[in-house]
This record gives structure tokens, C-alpha cells and sequence, in this order.
């Protein structure tokens, strides 16, 4: 075939994927690759072509193949680790993209997605170095500012955060996680209201994003609205059945409403799914205790505090249960310990100082 022609596909095939044409796009890098199976441009354009379809497999054996026949490309290096990174692989992503920065440096996305590997991986410093490094090559790069933002963020630089989600959002109004994003920062700076409404809007643009439902159900309930908080969260389980921290929230806000019975189902889910979840077994046997069931209450502190034994409440809350099954010494001695753990809650010390009063007589 005309090698020739091959150009003409090619140039067709980007036209197609710029209109989001993705099967007309592939089709005409095909072609092109009939025409010129060399042509490695067209082995990395079709390999964009088949990720947006979901055909990661597929993407990654063409961008391979473009680098067989042009070991320097930059850019098949980094969505290689794109693909990895959507198949689940961050050791493999990481790989890629640093191959792609060591081929050319000044590459801002390949800086942005390693950025966004470290920081899934706890990496702060070096995440927020790369972001920002994505961010001066490049400073109108939204997803950049907004993972600079999710990390100043859990670095607790919650200013910071702020003014980069909304530099996102002044790029990408349609930003739904970085309108989440910010409602989580207004929230953690006490802008209740201003959260409600970013997480409303992240909502609306996408109903379905992970997380959005349970970050408006805990500022609802900050805010007293024990029947919208339950309705948010039921919303998030909906769509993630297996969120241990909305059940969690959900049995909360269900023993706030005296619907003890659901706590208790919410918090065992929760634990089936997080079995280590030391303030849902707190939280369990205090149900339990509510409904007074002592005996099964007890294993439920008792376990809380073996995975946690610095939890204050639940060292408390065993105190309570042994003083209700007539064990009082047992019971002075966990609100002792109560009480050196928060020396400053005052229940904690009057349930001492009383036991150990009668306990003294």
C-alpha cells in the first residue's frame, strides 16, 4: 500500500478522536498501520483510542509497539503507566512514568500522574513536588492543582487546599471531585455551609461519585440534620455496598434516632468489612449496651480495646458494662485507666471517683 495514504488515515484518525470519535478513530489508525505499519505515531494514537473504549490490553500492546519502533517516546511511556494505573498496577505506573520523565523531563502530565501515584501511596512530599513541577510547566492543569490540593490537604495545609481547588474549579467548573474536594476543606475550616454547597454541586455533576454522598451525610449531621445525614448515606451504600465508614456513619446517625436495632446491623457490617474498625466495635457494644445486653456488650470492649488500647470511651464504656455485671473493682480500674488516657473528660472521672468511693466502703 501507498505509505503515503497512510498519513492521510492518520491524520483522519486524530480528526475523529478530537470529535471523540473513538470507533471512527480506530478505525482510521488501522488503516493508517495497513498503509504503514511503522508509523509509530499511529500505534500511539490508536493505543489512546482503545483506552477511552476500555481496552486497556489492548492500549498498552500498542504503545509498546510504538516504542519498539521509537524507543524515546515520552509520551508512551506515561500512558503506559496510565494504563497499569487504571488495571491496578501503581508499581508498574510508577515504573512508566518515571521512564517517561528520565526520556523528557519537561513532560507536565507524566509529572501530574506520578504525583498522583505517590500520592494514592502516602508519599506526600514528593506527590506535592510533582505537582507542583507538573503545575509550572504547565499551570493550567487542572487535575495538577487538584491533587496539589488532596495533598496539601492531608498534609493539613487546608488554605492551601482550598486555593487550589479553586483554581481547579476556575479552570474546570465541571470539576466534580474537586468541588468534593472543596467542600471537604471548607468543612475541616468550619465553613459548614460553603461545604454543603460544593459537595451539592459535585452531586449534581456526577451522582455517582465515590464518596461525594458520605462527605455531605457527615456535614449534615454536624449540622443536625440526623434525616438528610441518613438519607446521604444510604445513597453511598447504594452505590458502594462494601464502604465500611458509611456503615459505620449510618449505624452512628440510626442510634442518634434511637434505632438501635439498625445500628447494631450497620456497625456488624461494618466490622464484617473492617474487622479491625476499633470505634465501630466501641460503637457496637455501645448499642448493645443501650439495648441492655451486658454479656454481649463486654466482648465487644474488650476486642475495641485490643486493637486500640488507648481508646479512651471504650476503656469508659467497659467500666460501665462490668459495673452493671457487679464486677466493680474490674470497673475501677478501667475508668481509672479512662481517666488517664483523657484526664480532662469529666465523666470519666466522676465514674471513678464514685466507684471507687463505694468500692472503698
Amino acid at each position: 500500500m501507498n505509505p503515503n495514504l497512510g498519513e492521510a488515515h492518520y491524520n483522519l484518525g486524530n480528526a475523529l478522536g478530537q470529535k471523540g470519535d473513538w470507533e471512527g478513530a480506530i478505525a482510521e489508525y488501522r488503516q493508517a498501520l495497513r498503509c504503514n505499519p511503522n508509523l509509530a505515531d499511529a500505534h500511539l494514537n490508536l493505543g489512546a483510542a482503545l483506552g477511552n473504549k476500555g481496552d486497556l490490553n489492548g492500549a498498552i500492546a500498542e504503545y509498546r509497539e510504538a516504542l519498539r519502533l521509537n524507543p524515546n517516546l515520552s509520551e508512551a511511556h506515561n500512558n503506559i503507566g496510565a494504563a497499569l494505573g487504571s488495571k491496578g498496577d501503581w508499581d508498574g505506573a510508577t515504573l512508566e512514568y518515571r521512564e517517561a520523565l528520565g526520556l523528557n523531563p519537561k513532560n507536565d502530565m507524566a509529572h501530574h500522574n506520578l504525583g498522583v501515584v505517590l500520592l494514592r501511596n502516602g508519599d506526600l512530599d514528593e506527590a506535592i513536588g510533582e505537582s507542583r513541577e507538573a503545575l509550572r510547566l504547565n499551570p493550567d492543569l487542572a487535575g495538577a492543582h487538584l491533587n496539589l490540593g488532596a495533598g496539601l490537604g492531608k498534609s493539613g495545609d487546608w488554605d492551601g487546599a482550598t486555593a487550589e481547588y479553586r483554581e481547579a474549579l476556575r479552570l474546570d467548573p465541571n470539576l466534580a471531585e474537586a468541588h468534593d474536594n472543596l467542600g471537604v476543606a471548607l468543612s475541616h475550616k468550619g465553613d459548614w455551609d460553603g461545604a454543603i454547597v460544593e459537595h451539592r454541586e459535585a452531586i449534581r455533576l456526577n451522582p455517582n461519585l465515590a464518596g461525594a454522598h458520605l462527605n455531605l451525610g457527615v456535614i449534615l449531621g454536624s449540622k443536625g440534620d440526623t434525616v438528610g445525614e441518613i438519607a446521604e448515606y444510604r445513597e453511598e451504600l447504594r452505590l458502594n455496598p462494601d464502604l465500611a465508614g458509611a456503615h459505620h456513619n449510618l449505624g452512628i446517625a440510626l442510634g442518634t434516632k434511637g434505632d438501635w436495632d439498625g445500628a447494631i446491623a450497620e456497625y456488624r457490617e461494618a466490622l464484617r468489612l473492617g474487622p479491625n474498625l476499633a470505634e465501630a466495635r466501641n460503637n457496637l457494644g455501645a448499642a448493645l449496651a443501650n439495648k441492655g445486653d451486658w454479656d454481649d456488650a463486654i466482648p465487644e470492649f474488650r476486642v475495641a480495646l485490643r486493637v486500640n488500647p488507648n481508646h479512651a470511651e471504650a476503656h469508659n464504656n467497659l467500666g460501665v458494662a462490668l459495673e452493671q455485671k457487679g464486677d466493680r473493682r474490674g470497673a475501677v480500674e478501667e475508668y481509672r485507666t479512662a481517666c488517664l488516657l483523657d484526664p480532662k473528660n469529666a465523666l470519666y472521672k466522676q465514674n471513678y471517683e464514685r466507684l471507687l468511693q463505694l468500692v472503698k466502703h
